[in-house]
């Protein structure tokens, strides 16, 4: 085995030499890094495709009446001629309704493509309550001599994310009389449409609605508080949820391995929407503003924890260095030749590629096991031949092995991880600087020598 004696100026030769290796071994560390990257672009293609076929994030509001207006305009006929007043269309109005209760039941599938796997759901949703017969009253008898509603042009809408989400409608109630929906808009969303007359209706009476249908999705679940008074009552299978919006819910049940419970409850003072206004009041924009729910969450899934894995590389390797270097500082027989420290980090770096691809097929968990667990048992037996020492191999082996432990614990703690790799980092400067506390550096290899 070639050497490299501690002569007069080895010692600061080593050093340069060290860190030359270390920032070469950056180009495999960097290297896996644009792989991950460009294995989650993959992966997002195939979750694209997954969503275009079944459904993507979904939101859901409540129904919604809307009265056609028509405005009294001057018409010039001609020169000459007196002006003729006509009656025109104009934006319809809008009514949000008094009460909007939804109650939803969220039941996740996980559907593979190739060899990623994403989690799907199909939901069977009630939206129930009512507008309120003053508000009726207010919109259908809101003419003047300028402006006229016009009641037997209404229709009821319900606004959703898209109509090919929708798996059925098994009821469409208005007033107790069954309706059938056709496509149609509202506000920039699409929404099931129902022409109706309100000519006859009695505006002295709430008039009740009751709507149950069952949309498939992907990612995410929201509703848009439409009601005066808004309550949502969600149930789902899925362990993982992310609650996000504009709203939080009031009473979220603990999630478990069967899944969790959620409840909302909005007023119409918390949105900034008009119960009665013109369409053009009503943009896209502000009403998903407002929408709240659920995220089905991939905690901490393959590529992320790889990715925040290799962004601890660097300093893996550099403290593996750098124990080396002390280590051959400490002993008078340990003498390693740089290519064994190029070899030492080239294996370290291999360790991110090994997990990236045994995590894909075998999950994050096992596949952290099988890679730590064989570079762990290779570097050991590296060092242990190249040192002579198996009491030497074992010892880094177990600094490894713990060091590893310590990522893993870095990795499955979120909130946590700075906080952890901090303490990481000190712990391991505060072992060496106390282990090389006695030695004398400018006297190692006869530097302090005349």
């Amino acid at each position: 085995m070639a050497t490299l004696d501690f002569r007069s100026g080895s010692l600061l030769v080593k050093s340069l030499l060290i860190g030359i290796l270390t920032l070469l071994t950056l180009w495999p560390l960097a290297q896996v890094e644009q792989l991950v990257g460009e294995r989650q672009e993959r992966r997002a293609e195939a979750y694209g495709r997954i969503a275009r076929s079944y459904g993507g994030a979904q939101t859901l509001g409540g129904p919604v009446l809307s009265v056609a207006i028509e405005e009294r305009a001057e018409i010039d006929v001609g020169p000459g001629l007196p002006v003729r007043l006509e009656w025109k269309g104009a934006a319809p109005r809008l009514l949000l309704p008094e009460t909007l209760d939804i109650d939803a039941r969220v039941d996740v599938d996980v559907r593979r493509k190739g060899i990623y796997r994403f989690p799907v759901y199909r939901t069977t949703v009630t939206l129930a309550g009512e507008f309120a017969p003053g508000t009726l009253a207010a919109l259908l008898d809101s003419g003047t001599e300028a402006v006229r509603t016009v009641p037997d042009r209404a229709a009821l809408k319900l606004p959703l994310t898209g109509l090919t989400s929708l798996r059925s409608v098994a009821r469409f109630e208005l007033d107790g009389v069954a309706l059938r929906p056709v496509g149609g808009e509202l506000a920039g969303l699409a929404a099931l449409h129902v022409p109706l007359n309100l000519a006859a209706l009695d505006r002295t009476r709430a008039l009740p609605y009751r709507i149950e249908l069952t949309l498939g999705g992907s990612d995410a679940l929201r509703f848009l508080p439409l009601g005066t008074r808004t309550r949502v009552n969600l149930r789902s299978t899925w362990p993982h949820p992310d609650f996000d919006g504009a709203f939080l819910p009031v009473n979220p049940v603990a999630p478990t391995a069967s899944g969790f419970k959620a409840g909302w409850s909005v007023l119409g003072l918390n949105r900034a929407l008009p119960q009665i206004g013109r369409a053009g009041e009503y943009s896209s924009e502000t009403l998903l503003a407002t929408a709240f729910g659920f995220r089905l969450l991939q905690p901490a899934e393959v590529y992320a924890r790889t990715y925040r894995a290799v962004r601890y590389g660097v300093l893996f390797v550099a403290v593996t260095f750098l124990c080396f270097f002390a280590w051959e500082a400490l002993s008078r027989r340990v003498r390693l030749h740089p290519m064994q420290y190029l070899l030492v980090g080239l294996s370290l770096a291999t360790f991110y590629l090994l997990l990236l691809a045994l995590a894909e097929h075998l999950g994050f968990e096992l596949a952290y096991a099988i890679a730590a667990a064989v570079l762990v048992a290779l570097i050991t037996i590296y060092v242990a031949g190249a040192a002579a020492s198996w009491r030497g191999g074992l010892a880094i082996g177990g600094a490894l092995t713990a060091a590893y432990g310590a990522l893993y614990a870095i990795l499955l703690s979120e909130d946590y991880a700075l906080l952890l790799g901090a303490l990481l980092v000190f712990a391991v400067l505060a072992i060496l600087m106390l282990a090389t506390r006695s030695l004398d550096w400018a006297g190692v290899g006869g530097m302090n020598r005349a």
